[in-house]
């Protein structure tokens, strides 16, 4: 069977994605989260628009829809990312990004008429019991700060949903590195004033970065920022925008990984339980799958 390259782009950004939770709170530790968006998508963008400097004129009536790209997909997204992502743990923000494909299957019906799929609501509804058994481990002792962190997360959710319904706009007419890029360079700008802000605050906090934090900062540049934007926006390119959310389901199988190796959290029956019915709901959703583009 001829291997499919969407499958492949959005595997690929999910799976690293869902590692950047456990690694991003290891490195909010030391860097300060505007400064940590800042940095990350400041060298991303600078590579990535070296990389594809040739390819990155666009026409003057497309800027205020690249602009809102870069503003829910970059700029409130990882605003509230970082900021729930210090108020609670973890292994539960990888899980809550997998409620991405349930809200993103909903807006492109609305925004982009796309079709509903009997196959592809079926494996959300057992993708997100999978994620409700998971989720529900932790109802009988939310505190006010993560309940907080929580609602920052799900924030930082519905951001990702806008900003995938106005990139696949965008993505009939330009490549996928050029909306990666735009969205990263204009979303560096709009952190570059909190930047500053952090560093008046507290100009002492680069000498404290040590190995750890300079890895995690690294990864999030070349990762979780370079190779995962561009590979995304590639894979929404040749997927429906409510079926390639789909792959945000795998989220929560590296991010728990990575989170019990990193952060020693514990791998329970729950865990385990509603991770295979995520992992059922993704393979259902991509099995046999119909290539043609239901919204072009």
């Amino acid at each position: 069977m001829k291997p499919n390259p969407a499958f492949f782009y959005t595997v690929t950004a999910a799976v690293i994605w869902g590692a950047t939770a456990p690694i991003m709170k290891l490195t909010l530790a030391q860097i300060p989260v505007f400064s940590l968006a800042f940095i990350r998508m400041a060298v991303a963008s600078l590579i990535l628009g070296i990389l594809i400097a040739k390819k990155l004129k666009i026409e003057k009536a497309d800027y205020a829809t690249f602009f809102w790209a870069a503003i829910t997909g970059v700029t409130l997204n990882l605003a509230f990312f970082f900021l729930g992502l210090k108020l609670t743990q973890a292994i539960l923000a990888a899980f809550l990004v997998a409620s991405v494909p349930v809200f993103t299957l909903f807006a492109a019906h609305f925004y982009l008429k796309e079709k509903f799929n009997l196959r592809l609501i079926i494996a959300s509804v057992i993708a997100m019991i999978g994620v409700i058994i998971i989720i529900g481990k932790f109802d009988g002792g939310l505190s006010p700060k993560q309940l907080l962190g929580n609602l920052l997360l799900f924030a930082a959710t519905l951001s990702w949903v806008a900003h995938e319904i106005i990139a696949k706009k965008l993505l009939k007419v330009y490549q996928a590195g050029v909306v990666a890029f735009y969205s990263m360079a204009v979303g560096a700008a709009t952190f570059f004033p909190l930047f500053l802000w952090e560093f008046w605050r507290d100009p002492t906090w680069i000498g404290k970065v040590d190995t750890s934090g300079f890895l995690g900062l690294l990864y999030g540049i070349f990762f979780a920022s370079l190779a995962a934007y561009w590979a995304w926006q590639q894979g929404l390119k040749l997927l429906p925008a409510g079926q390639a959310a789909f792959f945000f389901y795998l989220d929560p199988v590296s991010g728990a990984i990575l989170s019990m190796i990193l952060l020693g959290e514990r791998l329970t029956s729950t865990l385990a339980i509603g991770g295979i019915l995520i992992i059922i709901g993704v393979f259902l959703a991509e099995h046999k799958r119909q290539a043609r583009q239901l919204d072009k």
